[in-house]
């Protein structure tokens, strides 16, 4: 019989005892396997909540309040220097403004323009100056299509506007119109439609121009930054609340979810020092089987040996039975682990306090076979290791006189 064969053969010497082993082996080897997919998963939603959340910096005045007319305001000038900061992609400034309805002074309207009427009879009509045209945050709305013309330049200071479809049509424009705003004249360069009622009230102009015609110089009322990766957000956030002091309230939704968040982390760390604890359990299982068999049959090491078996081949055989034990063993772990991984973790995430523990799905993935198969050889090679160097030290003299 080979050496291998032998060393599968010696595992099963004793049905009991392998009973034991597999299944001590079986729970550790399994609760390994749980904590490992529980901590992937667990790493995973918090990965796609933070990724969902965006790479966006909120700055609006200390104290802002929507409908208050007594609100401080940011300036063009202060917040020109978060631009320069590391790692940000974009600055995006909004001034709203508004014109008098209908009947309201007739020096907002310029004589040879359309005097604009608004949406709705007896409400003004919402006027935005921004940088960032083209976004839709700036108008009240998550969408915003240009339906006719061409997107304004937002850092200059020109009459162009962005009319609303229904601005547009309840005035009777199309692009190349004028219209009055503001003693001034002017021009439909574009018009769009939005998915909300206040962002299809609404006309956008250059930051500038509303600065200008407004006589809200170098005024600023909110900015959006772009930072280029999550990684980096907590740090511009930091950067940019510094740069700009108690003048402005800075957030983030990264920052404002760390606190949801929290339990998943927490979940995170139990998972990840169980997962060692209990690969560590596995292994130290393998040693202790393993040292007590060489001592066991240190006679008959001293036998094979005496008569000119290799120790090379001895150690093989005892490496043989460890692996035997460890894949046995760790099979039935991985299975059972498997199955039960999706319950455990829903149950740690729903203890920790989460409110959406059960979209907290764990699911055993083949990178995480792969890895909890790799754990089974690692520890069998821990337990082959003490084998071989007991092994090594066994004189044959010696074990037989033991006897």
């Amino acid at each position: 019989m080979s050496v291998l064969g032998r060393g599968v053969r010696n595992a099963f010497r004793s049905p009991a005892r392998v009973a034991a082993i597999v299944v001590i082996l079986g729970l550790t080897i399994g609760l390994s396997f749980v904590m490992l997919v529980g901590h992937q998963s667990v790493e995973n939603k918090i990965g796609a909540t933070l990724a969902s959340m965006g790479t966006t910096v909120s700055i609006a005045p200390a104290g802002y309040a929507t409908a208050s007319t007594v609100n401080d305001h940011l300036t063009t000038s202060q917040l020109s220097q978060l631009a320069q900061l590391p790692h940000v992609v974009s600055l995006d400034e909004a001034l709203p403004g508004s014109l008098p309805s209908e009947g309201g002074d007739a020096s907002q309207s310029a004589g040879s323009g359309t005097t604009l009427r608004p949406s709705s009879p007896g409400e003004p009509v919402s006027f935005v100056g921004t940088n960032e045209p083209s976004d839709a945050s700036n108008i009240g709305a998550s969408t915003l299509r240009i339906m006719a013309g061409h997107v304004i330049d937002g850092t200059g200071d020109s009459r162009d506007a962005m009319v609303s479809t229904t601005v547009a049509e309840r005035n009777h424009l199309k692009v190349g119109s004028a219209f009055g705003a503001y003693g001034a004249v002017l021009t439909v360069k574009a018009i769009f439609d939005s998915d909300t009622d206040n962002g299809n009230a609404t006309v956008v102009v250059p930051l500038a121009t509303e600065q200008r015609l407004s006589h809200r110089d170098d005024q600023v009322m909110s900015a959006a930054v772009t930072v280029d990766s999550l990684t980096n957000l907590s740090a511009v956030t930091g950067a940019i609340a510094a740069t700009l002091g108690p003048a402005a309230k800075v957030t983030s939704e990264a920052a404002r979810a760390g606190s949801a968040l929290a339990p998943l982390k927490s979940v995170k760390s139990l998972s990840f020092y169980s997962l060692l604890g209990a690969a560590g359990t596995a292994a130290g299982i393998i040693l202790l089987v393993m040292v007590m068999t060489v001592r066991e049959r240190a006679r008959e090491v001293g036998i094979v040996k005496a008569i000119g078996g290799s120790t090379a081949g001895i150690v093989l055989e005892f490496m043989t039975e460890a692996l035997t034990f460890a894949i046995v063993g760790g099979t039935a772990g991985v299975i059972g682990g498997a199955l039960a991984a999706s319950s455990i973790t829903s149950g740690l995430v729903s203890s920790s306090g989460h409110p959406r523990a059960a979209q907290v799905h764990a699911t055993a993935t083949m990178p995480e076979v792969l890895i909890g198969l790799a754990g089974i050889l690692l520890i069998a090679a821990f337990g082959s290791a003490a084998a071989s160097w007991l092994i090594s030290r066994i004189q044959p003299a010696e074990a037989l006189r033991s006897e």
